[in-house]
């Protein structure tokens, strides 16, 4: 992203590089840079004849990703009923939660009318209370889905989806299981940012893969297994930062006669042998010779796993952006956009926002924007609508605050009368942490965050903070959860008498299709979980043991092999050049900058 100054003025510009503030949630130093500034002066909102700056944001950039996340439950499903219909349904929200749920074809119907539930705007009062109290009674769908999907009911934060199940942030997918980040599959089990590829099974980061298990940050490689930072490889086993290479395990080159032979001797279907292999390549791993980051096909860009980025800055695992930052897990078309968690699909010039895509344009400070919204402000789960504020659940609208309908001349008389009263106001509700005694490094000047220009604080979260991607990101106990004044969520579900234990053979050869039928309890978590019947053909065919893992500690296996979204100096292992990586100093693996990386491998 280029500095252009024309739209400062003068004193701005004196000011930019002078813009470094201590966070008032955490107290971390962190810098306000001059192309951050100018995005804020370019989305200033236009309200008729007037114009409401953006002002900076006072919390520092992870501070402001964990309230984000903390919107976002994206791997938990509960069994509740439909506020219309009292139909059962698999729902994003437990049936204690207070919030309303209806089914998919319920909400996206016309069962109901979201103007139903407007309220007279109150300017006396706190603007963001409001909001929080019209989506505490406004019709939320079960899970956020559309209608497009077919046979994927037990899916959620995932379109155009067929034949699917316990997939999450997952678009166009077909016959795929377990999933997260997954784009553009079929017949995808188990996988953990997967895109567009077919039959892979345990990966992590791998694009254009076909017969793929078990293995890490490929691209173009196919019928193999055990592969880390592999390229165009085909018929490998055990093998790290090959290039365009055919019948080799552990980086030995073989002729396709001696490669078959010992591949033959491979029974990836005992759970024990491939216990041993998992371990073989681990040690492998421990000894490549890892790049600084993992981005491709990017230009001038900050952050790790970007692919076919440009001028993007503290971005991570995105693809298809351009002058982007602070932006995480946005996919297939982002363009001019600051601090926006996941999906992404042709957003442009979006600021603060969580879980918006598919054609969104100038939305700020919303969450779940599912299609087709424009000009939105402190939204929620809405369609097709724009020039709104405070609205939850709108489809097809206009001109709407607290989903009241407004004419034109009404909405932009009344927007600048509100955003005055946000700017007064500080931000009320436990979680939030503005609190000067709570700074660990205060600034000079500390004062509490008002309620205009920052996404939606912590309390109003429809879920339990250990239900989010924050507790995955940002950990929490449970006690500095309630030391917070938030949520934390024990589902009583899982106390309940599930029978016998099931013993599980160590072959897939000898498992029988009542084990469909059996309750399987979890090594690690000892939740239960269940092996459905497509699961179980999918592991048949092709020789992979039944998991001693539930789904959910299978993710987090998965996401622990993950590189942080942190950057660090570190000097190059070949060069000594000082550079910036995802591998902390004090990491063992040997890693080389960009240049170095490329000479060894190619």
């Amino acid at each position: 992203m280029g500095t252009r100054f024309g739209s400062l003025t003068q004193t701005q510009t004196q000011t930019l590089t002078l813009m470094n503030k201590n966070c008032t949630t955490c107290g971390s130093p962190f810098p306000h840079r001059p192309e951050d500034l100018e995005f804020y002066s370019s989305i200033a909102v236009q309200i008729g004849n007037t114009t409401e700056d953006i002002p900076p944001p006072s919390l520092c950039p992870d501070c402001r990703q964990q309230k984000r996340m903390a919107f976002c439950n994206e791997g938990l499903l509960y069994h509740n009923k439909s506020a219309l219909s009292g139909k059962p349904l698999i729902s994003q929200l437990p049936a204690e939660n207070p919030r309303p749920v209806y089914t998919v074809e319920e909400w996206w119907g016309d069962t109901f009318d979201p103007l139903e539930y407007g309220r007279e705007l109150d300017l006396d009062r706190s603007i963001l209370d409001q909001i929080h109290e019209l989506e505490l009674v406004t019709p939320h769908c079960c899970v956020n889905t559309d209608l497009d999907n077919e046979n994927a009911e037990y899916t959620h934060h995932a379109g155009h989806e067929k034949n699917c199940y316990l997939m999450f942030h997952t678009s166009y997918a077909e016959d795929c299981y377990y999933g997260y980040g997954v784009k553009k599959c079929e017949s995808c089990v188990d996988n953990y940012y997967c895109h567009e590829s077919q039959l892979c099974y345990e990966c992590i980061d791998v694009k254009k893969c076909y017969d793929l298990k078990w293995s890490q940050d490929c691209q173009n490689c196919s019928a193999s297994l055990l592969l880390r930072d592999c390229i165009g490889c085909k018929s490998c086993i055990l093998c790290t930062g090959l290039r365009n290479k055919e019948y080799c395990i552990l980086n030995e080159q073989l002729s396709k006669e001696e490669y078959e032979r010992r591949s033959a001797q491979l029974n990836t279907g005992s759970y024990a042998q491939l216990q041993t292999l998992l371990k073989t390549f681990e040690g492998l791993q421990e000894k490549h010779t890892y790049k600084c980051v993992q981005n491709e096909m990017c230009e001038n860009c900050r952050g790790n796993q970007l692919f076919r980025a440009r001028d993007c800055f503290e971005c991570y695992d995105c693809s298809d952006a351009e002058e982007a930052a602070y932006c995480t897990q946005l996919q297939m078309g982002t363009k001019t956009c600051h601090d926006i968690y996941q999906f992404g699909i042709n957003i442009e010039r979006c600021y603060d926002c969580a879980m918006i895509g598919y054609n969104i344009y100038n939305c700020h400070f919303c969450y779940d924007l599912l299609d087709s919204c424009s000009n939105l402000l402190y939204c929620m789960n809405c369609f097709a609508s724009k020039d709104s504020f405070g609205c939850v659940g709108l489809k097809h609208k206009r001109y709407c605050i607290l989903n009241r309908q407004y004419t034109q001349g009404e909405y932009e008389e009344l927007i600048p009368k509100i955003i005055e009263r946000m700017r007064k106001t500080p931000v009320s509700g436990s979680g939030t942490g503005p609190g000067p005694e709570n700074i660990s490094d205060p600034s000079p000047d500390p004062s509490p965050i008002s309620e205009w220009a920052f996404f939606f604080p912590l309390h109003m979260s429809p879920s339990a903070y250990n239900e989010t991607s924050a507790q995955l990101w940002y950990p929490l106990s449970r006690e500095e959860v309630s030391a917070k004044g938030l949520q934390w969520y024990e589902d009583s579900e899982e106390q309940k008498y599930m029978g016998p234990p099931t013993t599980l053979p160590d072959d897939i050869a000898a498992v029988e299709d009542s084990l469909c039928e059996q309750i399987l309890v979890c090594e690690d978590s000892d939740k239960p979980y269940k092996i459905i019947p497509q699961e179980l053909a999918y592991y048949r065919e092709h020789r992979i043991p039944i998991p001693r893992l539930s789904y959910r500690e299978r993710h987090k296996a998965r996401f622990r092999k993950r590189n942080p979204r942190e950057l660090f100096a570190r000097p190059c292992g070949k060069c000594g050049e000082e550079m910036e990586t995802v591998y902390h100093p004090e990491r063992p693996e040997k890693v080389l900058c960009e240049a170095c990386y490329r000479e060894t491998v190619y």
